[in-house]
């Protein structure tokens, strides 16, 4: 224990003891000093070397250091890592300080409030979440303070509906979450939280406020909120009380405030979000590969961040989404003015960020630089999308306010290269200050200055003088003592040489104290000219504001619109007629990454009258799952407005997307992969209705194969009667295609398969009818299983189908290393014809069947060239024959 702490120390522990969770960055001098554990868990995570103080104590106090121009880098490290830097700095004059300097916090980083340039992913929101729990209800909100957003929502029931803020912590993604008052955590969700978010940093906020004072907070910022419940403005009070505790600044930037889902909206789950890979991959978490990186053609990191959002809340309203369909119609059917935009979009900076860097007080000269030549585009974009006919496009131009005078303002007070820090001069351009310029050119330009000055005196006075300067009397006029009788009144004499005097004067004393004293003083001045400057544009944020975000949605659109060019999409039809026809659909991201084969179409119809039930049976690895993930992407595509991958199409907006693919476990809650695949099923059957897309892959097959064949037909059967969703259903078990008999609304399809010998090709084609097997034993030949392996695989299989499945088990126990080489012959044969009846090989006889019919039999993409030669030839015959000759 210290015996008696130095005045330093004590100060830095009074500051510390205020902020126990947070690494403390303490200022003296020219570096951010750190201490004791905050030392050791900076040099740790930093790999900054430990050094130590002397604190009073008998051993010296750990100590680390950082700079504190280069400050930002560092606690940008930190803060990803997850921890919470609290800054500290002088806040008195040191030369008017008696004693220590007074210190304190003016700014608390967390990763939720982090605004610096290179901080976070520009193309991504940045979220910081809060929950509040009350009696009545659950709030969540989520808000980007670098872009002045918030997301709010409310749930009734709290206990038992926690789905839907599990599916907003997948979307939004956060990076800090608050936990206001007295709410805590459900063991589901911290479940979730630890298996999902490994860096997610909790931060309860339990301030001494009264109710009324967290609504009036809230009410006082968001004017024009309209009616909401007491709740949800109390957890938006909770919010603004926490940013004012951490970034001690203003924060009237933080002004647009609408709720999650007002049901115009297609939800979409974790499940889904995860398994369709939407916005972010399953390989490494990241973008590649994903639905948002096919459609991301956006040139601002505005535009960025809007298109995610369409992306992962698509549109559910038939009109709305017409009206974006139409806006990019219009954009693809004029690619100058298209290409106009988007080069002009170029040059535009991501001024939305820095607009709040402006509101918190920490934008850089470059940020202003940036801003300046981002409207500095704004008169060309206007004039181009004024040119545009389509509403959407319209409504965008109207809202692009040109800001002139903002404009101006900034073209005259900032360099044209500012330096990066004020500190470093040259931030305010020439000639916007009559005192910076003089100042400047005092600095820059003494020498020639002071000969002006020497060269008027003599002009005015007559007598012969020139110039000096020593340490002792500073700037001086040296008179030959021939010339002294002519010194006029105002000259001071200061000494006396053998044969001259020394004055000063006035205005040389005037010139001394601002040469010695321009670079400070060029400083502050510049300093308070650069706050005048952040004040005037402070005044008007949050119009411009709002251009930034008619910016972004004129990116999006023009993007999805490129996008729609250059992979030749189309625009598909919507109708509110419960229908979803796709013809030749494609998957749009298989379809771009796959580079050795050409991608299969396929069609899909989906209703709620002939075919709402699709079960589809044929082998693994065969494109089940691709056709199945193609159309619900599809659909996603379609419900944001953008055109597709297809020939053509007519879509039904649905509600919901539920998806059941894929096989993992869930280590974190010693959960097995049947278990997880029972609770993804069960979820989907509570919340499912009549107007959602259902995704369901190999339901049951965890289990014994009768358990499982149990589960999927039941799972099936409640779907059909009592969801009556449209429903995608791929199975192993081809023992389900009986249930098309009985089910009117069910049909069988499959995926097409041509054998040759014991090899097997998947033709990726989606057909009409049931599959009789499941082809396994094909797909572990792919897979390079041994070949004895196969065999004996083989050798059972037929047992097993031969007779029932007490019998095959006994024969899997019994049955010898031989099976009757008839039989084998026999069972080959019958495979070997039916492939080639489906494969459209036919006697193309005309007393049998029409020329015409055989023609529509044949699957043309499944055929070689060779075989199609061949039908061609055969059905040539039969037309011969058909006719007589």
């Amino acid at each position: 224990m210290a015996k008696k702490q130095t005045p330093m120390m004590e100060q830095y522990f009074s500051i510390k003891d205020q902020y126990p969770n947070e690494l403390l960055f303490y200022r003296l001098g020219d570096f951010y000093e750190l201490f004791y554990d905050d030392a050791i868990t900076a040099s740790r995570e930093l790999n900054i070397t430990l050094t130590g103080r002397n604190s009073g104590e008998s051993d010296k106090a750990p100590m680390c250091g950082v700079p504190y121009h280069a400050a930002e880098s560092y606690i940008e490290k930190l803060i990803q890592k997850g921890y919470k830097v609290a800054i500290c700095e002088q806040v008195e004059d040191p030369k008017a300080a008696k004693g220590i300097v007074k210190r304190d916090v003016i700014r608390v980083v967390t990763p939720g409030t982090l605004m610096t340039e290179n901080g976070t992913d520009s193309r991504e929101n940045n979220f910081l979440a809060l929950f509040y729990r009350t009696k009545e209800a659950f709030v969540q909100l989520y808000s980007d303070i670098s872009t002045g957003e918030i997301i709010w929502d409310r749930l009734a029931d709290t206990d038992d509906r926690m789905g839907p803020v599990l599916d907003a912590l997948s979307m939004y993604r956060p990076s800090e979450l608050v936990l206001a008052g007295e709410t805590t955590l459900t063991k589901d969700m911290s479940g979730f939280i630890s298996n999902q978010f490994s860096r997610l940093v909790e931060s309860p906020f339990h301030p001494d406020v009264d109710v009324d004072v967290l609504r009036s907070t809230a009410r006082a910022q968001f004017v024009d909120i309209g009616l909401v419940e007491e709740d949800v403005l109390e957890a938006l009070g909770y919010l603004l009380l926490y940013y004012q505790s951490v970034i001690k600044a203003d924060i009237s930037h933080i002004n647009y405030v609408h709720q999650r889902s007002l049901g115009d909206r297609m939800i979409l789950d974790t499940s889904c979000l995860r398994h369709l890979e939407v916005t972010h991959n399953l390989r490494d978490g990241g973008t590649k590969g994903t639905l948002l990186s096919i459609l991301d053609r956006t040139l601002t990191p505005m535009g960025a961040r809007l298109l995610k959002q369409w992306v992962e809340s698509p549109l559910m309203d038939v009109y709305h989404i017409q009206r974006r369909q139409n806006a990019i119609a219009e954009l693809v059917a004029k690619p100058a003015l298209r290409d106009g935009i988007r080069d002009t979009l170029r040059s535009v900076f991501d001024f939305e960020r820095i607009l709040s860097r402006v509101e918190t007080g920490s934008v850089s000269p470059r940020d202003f630089t940036s801003l300046r030549e981002s409207l500095r585009t704004l008169p060309a974009l206007r004039g181009l999308a004024e040119d545009f006919e389509a509403s959407a496009l319209q409504e965008v131009a109207s809202r692009i306010d040109t800001h002139d005078a903002v404009y101006e303002l900034l073209a005259t007070a900032i360099a044209e290269q500012p330096a990066l820090t004020l500190k470093d001069g040259r931030v305010i351009r020439d000639g916007y200050n009559e005192e910076l310029d003089e100042l400047r050119s005092l600095a820059t330009n003494s020498q020639e200055w002071l000969h002006r000055l020497e060269e008027d005196v003599k002009e005015k006075t007559g007598i012969r003088l020139r110039t000096g300067y020593n340490k002792v009397f500073g700037y001086y006029f040296e008179v030959p003592h021939s010339h002294t009788d002519a010194v006029p009144a105002y000259f001071v004499r200061k000494q006396t040489l053998a044969n001259a005097e020394r004055y000063i004067t006035p205005e040389l004393k005037e010139f001394e104290v601002k040469i010695l004293s321009a670079k400070e003083k060029i400083i502050s001045l510049e300093q308070q000219l650069y706050q005048e400057l952040r004040n005037r544009i402070k005044a008007v944020v949050r119009p411009i504001q709002e251009t930034a975000r008619a910016l972004a949605q004129l990116d999006v659109l023009a993007g999805l619109a490129t996008v729609a060019y250059e992979e030749q999409y189309i625009c598909p039809t919507v109708t509110m007629n419960g229908q979803i026809v796709i013809r030749d659909g494609r998957h749009p991201v298989i379809e771009k990454y796959l580079k050795h084969e050409v991608f299969v179409p396929n069609d899909v119809t989906l209703n709620h009258d002939e075919e709402e039930f699709l079960l589809i049976t044929g082998p693994n690895m065969a494109g089940k799952s691709t056709y199945m993930r193609q159309v619900a992407v599809l659909m996603i595509m379609a419900q944001i407005g953008s055109f597709i991958p297809a020939r053509e199409a007519t879509i039904s907006p649905v509600d919901r997307i539920f998806t059941r693919v894929g096989a993992s476990d869930d280590i974190s809650t010693g959960q097995s992969t049947f278990m997880v695949e029972m609770k993804e099923v069960a979820y989907i059957l509570e919340n499912a209705t009549s107007k959602s897309l259902l995704i369901l892959d190999e339901i049951g097959r965890g289990t014994s194969t009768f358990d499982g064949l149990s589960i999927a037909q039941a799972v099936v059967e409640y779907i059909y009667r009592h969801i009556h969703g449209k429903t995608l259903f791929a199975t192993h078990y081809h023992e389900l295609i009986h249930l098309e008999e009985v089910y009117p609304r069910l049909k069988n399809y499959t995926v097409a398969v041509k054998e040759k010998g014991k090899d097997v090709a998947f033709l990726r084609r989606i057909v009409k009818g049931g599959a009789d097997r499941s082809y396994g034993i094909h797909v572990a030949r792919l897979a390079g299983l041994p070949a004895d392996v196969l065999n004996r695989a083989e050798e059972l299989l037929e047992a097993l189908e031969a007779g029932s499945h007490r019998d095959g088990e006994d024969a899997m126990r019994t049955l010898p290393a031989q099976v009757a080489e008839p039989a084998k012959k026999a069972s080959k044969a019958s495979r070997q014809q039916a492939a080639a009846e489906e494969a459209g090989f036919g006697s193309g006889n005309l007393f049998t069947s029409s020329v015409i019919d055989d023609l529509l039999a044949v699957d043309v993409m499944s055929l070689t060239p060779i075989e199609a030669l061949n039908v061609l030839y055969k059905l040539q015959e039969s037309a011969r024959k058909g006719g007589g000759k």
